[in-house]
């Protein structure tokens, strides 16, 4: 994703033939060194979750994909830094930042990128046009819907520069672009800039007159993605001013094959870079290089062509020191510690997702690599020993998350591999054995079951529950031709829906049905959010749902969740929570032979697992709550406390995780909360 083509500034004017033509970098940001989102700088006020640290072949970049509306996400920086600089005589910097949107939104065309300075709009009117609210824009790029393109993911999209919607660009998806801005503050003009990695000629290159009254100081960058789903990419930020000076190189640890590493050193054009290794100096001028890109390793033998095999050289540790010079100017030293270890990567988690009556059980695997050098892409292979001798293994390595699904006590032996890095195996010993304490059937409840809980009948379903046909199984008798004359199973469609209703005023308890107790999200019970607020609901062969709306009428305000509990399920017990969302979108579709064969299926699919104890919720109006189950450890035991007497007040004595998982040792275990010996420990 990286630019290969670096954008220098002309300085406009004359130059003394003498002097050393160089800039004085005052922000930068390539992410190359970031491990996380926060580390940058970046924040995004209702979509955080869609922030992240990309990367490709060509190196890291911040990335931004929000769900939902139009979300906006932006960076600060330090703008006295500019203001430092500039002068009567001296009243010019410049910024430059590259882009690239990987996807437009699918639905608004409302993408934008702005240089803002000032910041309101960013913090107190999020996910709005910058410029529209704001006029404070020195440069922006604001996508167009009226030029006669519809919005599509993919392929071009217009854009207005600065807020003139017949001065126009069509950008395109998936195409990497700078954008280079010199900012005259005492002539109030930016210069800039538009060029795609892809070509040496600019898209777009003019002088934009900001109006009078805008602060001609940068304070950050402002980026808009459209709804729906954008893929937005930011990288290689840079705010820099026309003076000599001796930058402070960068030194990014790039690549790691067992015990080589690898680091990529940056400097600025006519300086000269000095590394020193253990005494050993190196010096490289600006010209030797590609750039101001100079590659180093730890290998006296190192091979930049090998990428797939793995080094056996005796590569060296110690400490790297690096700087530049410039005439008689040196930059500040950077120090690296260079190590030669085979890093190990981390254990693996098994978390249960599912649990039947006996040993079955699924386990969804993870392995966090946020705290490995290079956060590379972890693998796993798994073997799965049965107590009867049977092996169950994968074939080949996956990509976590891995589901396993296990059917009787056994043995699951999980690694983590990555090229260059020490494997890791995680031993998950499945011994414990769970039977059905309790079960709430909300989609399957009787007429009589659910009218003796105070749910009148009334008519049938006449919402999108009904109307959008997402209930439904598949024929096995019957078949369906579409419009390609393409075959397939005849959908039996779940559309005649029988429902019942209780009003708030009717309820004189938190027990809303069959041991299903209403509580506040923290799990109490004395809580007035244990009592609904809105009228509850129960569809036959679907489950329970919420009017969403206060009050027995549904005309007051708007609840978001309502939070559960199971009377007489404990911090032992396990609980798995079968729902569909959105209408029924997530709803399960089972081969059948006939409706009722359908509606006797359960058709929700498990969607939590957590201690008995935790509170579980239900989203108001399109999701459904289908059905409740308690497993506890057979005999009486509980799953998570279950020590073999011999063992009990020793240190080896088993562990095990709050979802009663047994771990194979304390070494390398994932942050949480473990039981050993009877007593809780935290690894933090």
């Amino acid at each position: 994703m990286k630019n290969v083509y670096y954008l220098f500034l002309v300085l406009m004017g004359l130059l003394c033939s003498l002097s050393t033509s160089a800039k004085k970098v005052l922000y930068s940001q390539n992410f190359e060194t970031a491990t996380s989102v926060a580390e940058t700088g970046w924040v995004s006020p209702s979509a955080a979750a869609g922030l992240s640290i990309g990367s490709d072949e060509k190196g890291k970049f911040l990335r931004f994909v929000p769900s939902g509306n139009d979300r906006s996400a932006h960076l600060f920086w330090d703008a006295a830094l500019i203001k430092n600089e500039l002068s009567a005589d001296f009243t010019s910097y410049q910024i430059t930042f590259g882009f690239c949107f990987n996807k437009f939104g699918n639905n608004h065309m409302t993408s934008e990128i702005a240089v803002m300075s000032e910041e309101s709009v960013a913090k107190k009117k999020a996910n709005a046009n910058y410029r529209t609210n704001n006029n404070g824009a020195l440069f922006d790029l604001t996508q167009l819907s009226n030029t006669g393109r519809t919005a599509s993911t993919s392929g071009d999209q217009d854009f207005a520069i600065n807020g003139d919607s017949t001065n126009y660009k069509a950008l395109t998806a998936g195409t990497y672009y700078t954008v280079t801005l010199d900012i005259d503050t005492q002539a109030r003009t930016v210069q800039y800039t538009i060029k795609p990695a892809t070509s040496d000629d600019p898209i777009a290159s003019d002088i934009y007159t900001v109006p009078e009254g805008i602060d001609m100081t940068a304070t950050g960058l402002y980026v808009l993605g459209g709804r729906y789903y954008p893929d937005i990419m930011i990288d290689e930020i840079e705010v820099s001013v026309d003076k000599t000076a001796a930058n402070t190189p960068t030194v990014t640890l790039t690549g790691v094959n067992n015990a080589q590493r690898v680091y990529t050193v940056k400097f600025q054009e006519d300086e000269i870079l000095h590394l020193d290794f253990n005494g050993t100096t190196t010096n490289v001028n600006y010209s030797d290089v590609d750039n101001g890109t100079y590659t180093w390793s730890n290998n006296p033998n190192y091979d930049p062509n090998n990428t797939d095999k793995a080094v056996t050289d005796a590569c060296e540790s110690g400490t790297l020191k690096a700087w530049t010079t410039l005439d008689n100017m040196k930059s500040d030293e950077v120090v690296t510690e260079v190590t030669n270890n085979v890093i190990a990567l981390p254990a693996a988690e098994a978390k249960v997702v599912n649990v039947k009556a006996g040993y079955a059980k699924t386990y969804n695997v993870t392995c966090d690599n946020s705290n490995t050098p290079l956060t590379p892409a972890i693998y796993g292979t798994y073997k799965f020993t049965g107590k009867d001798g049977k092996v169950t293994e994968s074939t080949e390595p996956k990509a976590f998350p891995i589901t396993i699904d296990v059917d009787q006590a056994g043995t699951l032996e999980i690694t983590s591999q990555a090229f260059g890095y020490g494997s890791t195996n995680t031993t998950v010993e499945n011994d414990v054995e769970y039977e059905v304490k309790k079960t709430i059937d909300l989609a399957h409840m009787t007429e009589k079951d659910i009218t003796a809980a105070g749910f009148e009948k009334g008519d049938n379903v006449n919402n999108n529950y009904s109307n959008y046909g997402r209930f439904y199984g598949l024929s096995t008798t019957e078949t369906e031709v579409d419009k390609d004359g393409k075959e397939s199973p005849k959908k039996i469609v779940y559309n005649e829906i029988p429902q019942y209703a209780k009003k708030p005023s009717a309820f004189t308890d938190a027990n809303v049905i069959g041991g299903l107790v209403a509580c506040g999200p923290d799990g109490s019970q004395t809580d007035a959010a244990a009592y609904p607020t809105v009228i509850v609901r129960i569809y036959q062969g679907i489950g329970l749902v919420l009017d969403g709306h206060k009050g027995d009428d549904g005309s007051g305000s708007w609840i978001n969740n309502w939070f559960f509990k199971v009377e007489g399920a404990t911090a032992d017990d396990i609980i798995t929570v079968a729902s569909v969302s959105n209408y029924g979108n997530t709803s399960l579709h089972p081969s059948v032979a006939s409706l009722d064969e359908y509606l006797a299926q359960d058709n929700a699919p498990v969607t939590a697992v957590l201690a008995g104890d935790k509170a579980f919720s239900l989203y108001r109006v399109s999701d459904a709550l289908g059905k409740v189950t308690v497993y506890t450890a057979k005999g009486g035991a509980t799953g998570i406390k279950t020590i073999n007497a011999n063992t009990q007040n020793t240190a080896d004595a088993p562990i095990y995780s709050l979802n009663g998982v047994r771990m194979s040792s304390k070494n390398n275990l994932p942050k949480g909360v473990y039981i050993q010996g009877g007593k809780k420990f935290v690894v933090k």
